[in-house]
């Protein structure tokens, strides 16, 4: 993971042990434990941003570990996306440019955005709940998939006690948005390799033995210049089963069958996603995904007629 030693003036900065490389898990399917021999993982400082003042004072103090250069003139913090996903775009002015950051914090009462999914799966995905347990499960899943060559955004800092992390800008767009304009346009097709791609590397997350638990596409950044994937909203990832990833599995293919009405276009770029999967991934977590006990809770959101194709669809991938 990328970061910075430097720590501005005071260097107020704590490891948090709770992540540190000696106490995590292996995993299946990696030669060596995938954190051997890595740095300690993200700096914990704290995160006050409740003014001007305050906000100047931090990028600041932490110029060095941000790599904020230049004297600090304006810091504005907007929302980003929806309020219930509690992440705010941070902009920073200096004397010597400019530098976007994402905030994102961790608040228990943001469950209510796993509330819906967790009861009508009968917490199958085993939903994490409190805001420090989904901070904690986030910056392990970024320290992991970089060892899996999975790409995340840079994680800078991170606040256990307000639960709050502080995140690099990446400066793309989402694969929800870009199904939902490529399905306008009738230009589904171009997506296929990038659909393969990430059955590739879901794959090879599941193979380390590890999970998302939120797989959907609007948690997967594409960047069309470097032809690259980041991985964002990690707070439900965790060591994982069979089960756990045929959640992974249902829940994106689920979530990309939404937008349609009729299952044609819906199996087209779906199977995209599946051939890149099965290069590499085990059947039997596709023939959990295709059970019906995972579709389950997709009834409701997904065309009946689509979410039977899709079934039918990974099922036959699971042969």
């Amino acid at each position: 993971m990328r970061w910075r030693r430097s720590l501005g003036k005071r260097g107020k900065a704590a490891l948090l042990t709770g992540l540190e490389v000696a106490n995590m898990p292996d995993f299946r399917g990696v030669s060596s434990p995938p954190l051997e021999g890595l740095p300690p993982s993200f700096i914990e400082i704290p995160i006050v941003l409740n003014g001007l003042a305050d906000r100047v004072n931090f990028f600041t103090e932490f110029s060095g570990l941000l790599g904020v250069k230049g004297e600090v003139v304006y810091v504005e913090v907007k929302p980003l996306g929806t309020f219930i996903n509690e992440v705010d775009m941070v902009s920073v002015t200096t004397t010597k440019g400019s530098y976007r950051f994402v905030l994102k914090s961790f608040s228990s009462w943001g469950l209510f955005k796993w509330f819906p999914l967790w009861v009508a799966s009968y917490a199958r995905a085993n939903f994490s709940i409190s805001g420090k347990s989904r901070l904690k499960n986030e910056l392990r899943a970024h320290l992991i998939l970089e060892r899996l060559g999975v790409n995340t955004p840079n994680v800078y800092c991170y606040d256990l006690k307000r639960a709050k992390a502080l995140y690099e800008f990446i400066d793309a767009e989402n694969l929800d948005e870009i199904v939902k304009e490529a399905r306008r346009e009738d230009k589904l097709d171009e997506l296929a390799e990038t659909y393969m791609m990430v059955g590739r590397e879901v794959s090879r997350i599941h193979n380390a033995g590890y999970v998302l638990g939120d797989c959907k596409p609007a948690n997967i950044l594409y960047v069309e210049e470097k032809k690259q994937t980041y991985y964002i909203d990690l707070e439900q990832a965790r060591v994982g089963d069979r089960k756990l990833s045929g959640w992974d599995v249902c829940e994106f293919v689920m979530f990309t069958g939404r937008f349609f009405i009729l299952p044609r276009k819906a199996k087209e770029i779906c199977e995209a996603f599946l051939q890149g999967y099965s290069e590499q991934g085990e059947k039997r977590v596709l023939r959990e995904a295709a059970s019906v006990k995972m579709a389950q809770p997709f009834v409701g959101m997904v065309s009946p007629v689509v979410l039977q194709a899709l079934r039918a669809l990974i099922a036959d991938y699971a042969q």
